[in-house]
């Protein structure tokens, strides 16, 4: 089927997109604000590193609302601020959980970055490496748009589609498998040990009376 001109229209916003997501880059937690920020400046702040995560132009920048950080905090998903006063902790906390929401449900995703940042002595190591490793998972995704235009039809378009989809879903399975394996062993490890069977002290053999010689 020969390609329509709202084909070629829909393939060049999808590669403009794609550079400027293969671009992007969240800024690492030495270049995070060092000041604390009110709620309405975590909102802007956050959304602007957030920008390429929504499903289209309309939804950019629409992210994370109050409402949403109210609920994190509440639900112990998000450190509590200091009197409405949030720092680095909270951005990166944020960042990581609203990236991760898109495949993981907020419980799940919020557990592995406290996990990891137990692991580590706190949350400055976890975010950077999952801002450089995010970065270049983006890349690869960027690439295999970029490439869109040597496809022959729409069909082929939403073949690729399906591939994304599919490849999320694997990694969403198995990424689910590692948190419930966490949970087990920390199930297992919690319980309390059975208590040993005391043995009863062997009864003593009662001596025979000894015969009287007649």
């Amino acid at each position: 089927m020969e390609k329509s001109a709202k084909f070629y229209e829909d393939v060049a916003k999808l590669q403009s997109w794609a550079k400027s997501f293969r671009e992007f880059r969240a800024n690492e937690w030495d270049t995070l604000p060092d000041i604390d920020l009110y709620m309405d400046q975590v909102i802007g702040y956050l959304n602007r590193q957030l920008k390429n995560q929504g499903k289209d132009d309309r939804e950019e920048g629409q992210i994370l609302t109050p409402s949403m950080i109210n609920n994190y905090v509440k639900s112990g998903l998000v450190t509590h601020p200091n009197q409405k006063k949030y720092v680095r902790e909270h951005l990166a906390q944020l960042y990581m959980l609203c990236s991760m929401k898109q495949i993981l449900n907020i419980p799940d995703a919020s557990e592995l970055i406290r996990r990891l940042s137990e692991e580590r002595n706190g949350t400055k190591e976890v975010y950077n490496s999952f801002v450089s490793d995010q970065h270049a998972i983006n890349e690869g995704i960027a690439l295999t748009i970029e490439q869109i235009d040597a496809v022959s039809s729409e069909y082929d378009l939403m073949r690729v589609a399906v591939g994304l989809v599919l490849n999320a879903t694997a990694e969403r399975i198995a990424a689910e498998r590692i948190i419930a394996l966490l949970r087990a062993n920390d199930a297992e490890a919690a319980e309390p040990a059975e208590p040993t069977e005391k043995k009863k002290p062997e009864e003593k053999e009662k001596k025979k009376p000894t015969e009287k010689k007649k």
